[in-house]
């Protein structure tokens, strides 16, 4: 499944200003240098207690239905002793998912595959190794890589701003698992410190509005906001509360229910293919956005988005002259009159789509624009110092048959004169351009230089 389904839009957004920062792409290179995925194995292997088939069962048997949904392979899972609730994943080519004790004691047991879906949900959108150097960087290691402190600053702050962005993608996930957020929303609850016992007076609908009570606090005062900032700036997890709204509010758009159906359906025998899926859902997830197919030929635009499953394509013919582009170069993509969609919209299968491709007028199709018409074959300049008899022929065989030539006598010749040279030439008293129309009538006057015999 590709994460982009569900991934939220900060998600993408954050990670791409990591990388656009200044020194990120050596950070990087350094970081690579120094770890290994091979640490972590030993770490586990040695320290926690692998959770398998064999052993605790009954929390490995949660993770294959998780990872056939998100269609990921199912990581190792570990068991570490800690009195804190928490569980987090790591690694990058066999990533894993390690939760503590503290979690099994501290959660009820109906919320651990939410948990579960949550982690995976980071490797799902491939968040482990970027996760795992800001876990790095953040605890203060990254003087090991060779940044100093003033430099390591912003990227430290873009980092913790990734990683709280990328909890949200992995909140959807687990929603997406679970069927709701409900379980996201009580997940978020425990870990602000309801306890197992007091589950019974728990209230969901009070922990929503504390979340939007808060949201209105911020957004009162630019003071507000500026403390959050101080408060928060380093930290690799959203507020539980926000987190929690978050989640709440996008499961309840009607896009997840057609998310939920999408992968459903994509699953089953019946739709094993984009346009049998897009038949039976009436929908088509939009793969990329206009910028996908603007230069691509039109004939293969239209086989790409014929085979998604849309019904309602048409080719629009653009002539305007553009050097930019070449012949069937596609310039747009509208969908029910606007290229304003994204990468992962649902589209109706029905919608109009209007693929906008570039093909100039042909000589026959300009040359029809112009009955009784002829073409200059060049401009006035350049019939400028030529001979007169040459020109008047180049013309003629165009078509033009009112020519008057006109010599302009010189009564000296000088050193560099030359005899029969055009000295002014116009149509219908004007100077023209090459490939003018005119009628074949047209009076086309060429004055030429001459001198007296000696």
């Amino acid at each position: 499944m590709d994460p982009n389904i569900f991934m939220h839009e900060s998600d993408r957004a954050a990670l791409n200003a990591l990388k656009a920062i200044p020194g990120f792409t050596a950070l990087f290179k350094a970081f690579m240098k120094v770890w290994s995925e091979k640490q972590f194995q030993i770490q586990n292997m040695s320290s926690n207690l692998r959770i398998s088939e064999k052993q605790l069962s009954k929390y490995y048997d949660m993770l294959p239905p998780i990872c056939q949904k998100l269609g990921i392979e199912v990581p190792d899972l570990f068991l570490e002793l800690d009195v804190s609730p928490n569980a987090y994943t790591a690694g990058d080519t066999k990533p894993f998912i390690v939760i503590t004790s503290g979690l099994l004691e501290h959660v009820p047991e109906d919320l651990i595959p939410t948990v579960l879906a949550h982690e995976c949900g980071h490797i799902a959108c491939h968040h482990c190794l970027y996760t795992t150097m800001g876990r790095m960087i953040l605890s203060g290691a990254i003087s090991y890589l060779g940044i100093g402190e003033l430099a390591a600053l912003p990227i430290q702050i873009a980092f913790a701003y990734w990683m709280r962005c990328s909890e949200f993608s992995a909140d959807r996930a687990a929603a997406i698992c679970d069927g709701n957020a409900d379980k996201v929303v009580r997940m978020c609850m425990h870990f602000s410190g309801l306890s197992k016992e007091l589950v019974a007076q728990a209230n969901v609908y009070e922990f929503m509005q504390q979340a939007n009570d808060y949201r209105r606090m911020i957004l009162d005062s630019r003071w507000n906001k500026a403390m959050e900032f101080l408060l928060f700036h380093q930290a690799d997890h959203p507020l539980n509360a926000v987190r929690a709204a978050e989640c709440f509010e996008w499961a309840a758009q009607s896009r997840f229910g057609k998310i939920r159906g999408y992968l459903a359906q994509a699953n089953a025998s019946s739709a094993s293919d984009s346009t049998a899926l897009a038949l039976y859902m009436q929908e088509v997830l939009m793969p990329e956005n206009e910028n996908f197919y603007i230069s691509k030929h039109v004939s293969e635009a239209e086989r790409l988005l014929r085979a998604l499953g849309f019904v309602n394509i048409r080719t629009v013919r653009n002539m305007e002259p553009n050097v930019f582009y070449t012949e069937k170069q596609v310039v747009h993509v509208r969908i029910n009159g606007s290229n304003q969609f994204r990468a992962y919209d649902f589209i109706p299968i029905d919608a109009q789509i209007e693929i906008e491709y570039y093909y100039p007028k042909t000589e026959a199709e300009i040359a029809a624009e112009h009955p009784g018409q002829i073409k200059t074959p060049n401009s006035s300049r350049h019939y400028f110092a030529m001979n007169y008899q040459i020109a008047a022929q180049e013309l003629r065989a165009a078509g033009f048959k009112n020519i008057v030539l006109i010599p302009k006598v010189h009564p000296k010749k000088g050193f560099l004169s030359i005899e029969g040279t055009i000295d002014q030439i116009t149509i219908n008293g004007n100077s023209f351009a090459k490939d003018e129309w005119h009628t074949t009538y047209a009076i086309v006057h060429i004055v030429y230089d001459t001198y007296p015999v000696k």
